[in-house]
């Protein structure tokens, strides 16, 4: 299965799929973002577009599920048992800097 995720009016965000119901966005007017973790794993950045009452999603941690980004809309395509919204935090974001290759020990002799 999967759910869906949309923007609505009224700074509102409605789930719909395995889950149904409608999130309040944590909005400030300092930051226009806030993040969605789902419980396959995928970490969304999403930014209200307070003026125009407008959404759009970013996936920030691809989860097990196939994420489908659209104007206004992001659907996760997996058995999704629980999700949840937060306020923008950059510090709760996973550092995407290039990772080291492993060593290997120089083949004796």
């Amino acid at each position: 299965m999967s759910i869906t995720i949309t923007g609505q009016p009224g700074q509102r965000i409605a789930v719909a799929g395995d889950i149904i119901k409608t999130l309040r966005v944590p909005y400030d007017e300092v930051e226009d973002r806030f993040l969605l973790a789902a419980s396959d794993g995928s970490l969304i950045e999403g930014r209200l577009e307070a003026e125009e009452d407008r959404f759009d999603f970013r996936v920030v941690v691809d989860g097990a599920g196939i994420s489908r980004v659209a104007p206004g809309e992001l659907t996760l395509d997996w058995a999704v048992e629980w999700v949840t919204i937060a306020p923008y935090d950059a510090g709760a974001l996973p550092d995407c800097g290039p990772r080291p290759l492993p060593l290997f020990d120089a083949m004796a002799d």
